[in-house]
């Protein structure tokens, strides 16, 4: 049995350190952006817009790797709701072949002062897809905050269907 095998998830390492508390769509142009508003019947909705410069690792493709991505994030239905358009650079949603209006990604936010490294391993018993630290934003709170994220998304397709993401706070903000 494994060491961390247990009956009663009480005793899990993992049990308040990541939840469930996104989801992510892929889109590629304006018009694919409205279509995931109108099936989610958010098109007249209040969205919180970030466009993100990120470097790092990418799969096939090695480290040294930079993206640039459109972010459009509401939550309006409990969770955080993500569009993501990826606007330059090799990522993730390319090289798995998501199609546009798909989920790309369930996201889990670390709570803050966690780092991923301390569960490396424990997560996802997957290999990683992409894992990138931002470096540019245009939203005015993470401008003004300093905040930055890694994001480290887990090649989970062929158990779940989607990819996993771990989303690290870094940097100043609160």
């Amino acid at each position: 049995m494994h060491p961390l095998s247990t009956k009663s998830i009480t005793n899990s390492p993992l049990l308040g350190v990541l939840k469930l508390d996104q989801i992510a769509f892929v889109a590629r142009n304006d018009t694919e952006e409205l279509l995931i508003k109108r099936m989610l019947r958010l098109q007249d909705a209040d969205w919180v817009e970030d466009e993100v410069v990120a470097s790092g690792y990418v799969k096939g493709h090695g480290d040294g790797q930079t993206n640039k991505a459109k972010l459009l994030f509401n939550y309006d239905l409990g969770i955080e709701i993500e569009i993501l358009r990826y606007m330059e650079g090799t990522n993730y949603v390319e090289v798995g072949n998501v199609e546009s209006g798909n989920v790309a990604h369930l996201g889990f936010h670390l709570e803050k002062g966690k780092n991923l490294e301390a569960f490396q391993g424990l997560v996802f018993p997957a290999s990683l897809m992409q894992q990138v630290k931002t470096e540019q934003h245009t939203n005015e709170f993470l401008l003004k905050s300093g905040r930055r994220y890694r994001y480290t998304i887990y090649d989970t397709k062929p158990l779940f269907g989607v990819y996993l993401k771990v989303i690290e706070r870094l940097g100043d903000g609160a």
